[in-house]
């Protein structure tokens, strides 16, 4: 029982300590780099990827020195064609479906004007900026997201706890409170259920990378649309029946074929 208290312990103080000195550095190269006479302070695109990707050199270095070995404390098991075909049809019904209730909380808890100002570094005008956000915010981000939240502290919590179903609302809880965003904290607590869940049943951090990188990407689609380009979608600013009852359709499809392929879940290697 003690040694479990260690583990559950271990992975907190890992978990948070790596988030906060990755986004320490990162400020640091970032400030060392800005200058103080420019009028525009705006955070560079290239500071989010960096921050994102400086996340995993600490926790690396734990788990180095702990002699634990990488691939399988990350979950980097591979999983079938099958399976990553699943998750591409949950990761569309999902995504559909809370976005819908992002629209919806907006109405009870609309986004102050500066956290939607934050969200501009997802917009781009030249290729270049195109492929540098593209790649931060579909690619690194979810991976390197799944890889600590899903992959190691899921994964030590599970161990710790013996008990999937704490570990997965645990890792979700810490995973809503380190995006420092209360007006989006409900959808991102379901969204991080359903990747817990998925990383569980896999054993495999791959399907809810797919599902994070498909949720990413209908963001970025969004915040680069023009508004009447997306009519067909939310005609009246909401999804329309049609395209949440086909977004219900795919995941539900897509849970029932995981759930046949993957009959039992796959016990973390931590």
């Amino acid at each position: 029982m003690r040694k479990n208290r260690r583990q559950v312990r271990f992975a907190f103080l890992a978990t948070i300590g790596s988030m906060f000195f990755g986004g320490f550095i990162a400020a640091i190269i970032v400030l060392s780099l800005l200058d103080p006479a420019s009028p525009d302070l705006d955070l560079p695109r290239w500071a989010i990827v960096l921050s994102e990707a400086l996340i995993l050199l600490p926790l690396v270095f734990i788990l180095q020195r702990r002699r634990l070995p990488l691939a399988a404390t990350f979950r980097l098991r591979s999983v079938s064609p099958i399976t990553l075909r699943d998750t591409v049809l949950i990761g569309l019904g999902v995504t559909v479906l809370i976005d819908e209730l992002d629209r919806l909380a907006a109405l009870i808890f609309p986004l102050p004007d500066h956290i939607a100002r934050g969200m501009e570094f997802l917009t781009f005008t030249t290729p270049s900026e195109a492929l540098l956000v593209v790649v931060g915010v579909v690619v690194i981000a979810p991976f390197v997201e799944e890889i600590v939240f899903r992959g190691f502290f899921q994964g030590q919590l599970e161990s710790g706890y013996r008990d999937p179903t704490r570990a997965v609302l645990f890792s979700s809880l810490l995973f809503m409170v380190l995006h420092f965003n209360p007006w989006w904290a409900l959808q991102i607590y379901l969204l991080g259920i359903i990747l817990g869940y998925m990383a569980w049943r896999t054993g495999s951090i791959w399907p809810s990378f797919v599902v994070h990188a498909v949720n990413n990407s209908l963001a970025l689609w969004f915040a680069n649309a023009a508004e009447d380009s997306v009519s067909w979608y939310a005609p009246t600013g909401h999804v329309s029946l049609p395209w949440l009852l086909a977004a219900a359709l795919m995941a539900y499809l897509g849970f029932r074929s995981l759930l046949v392929h993957n009959p039992e879940p796959l016990l973390s290697d931590n």
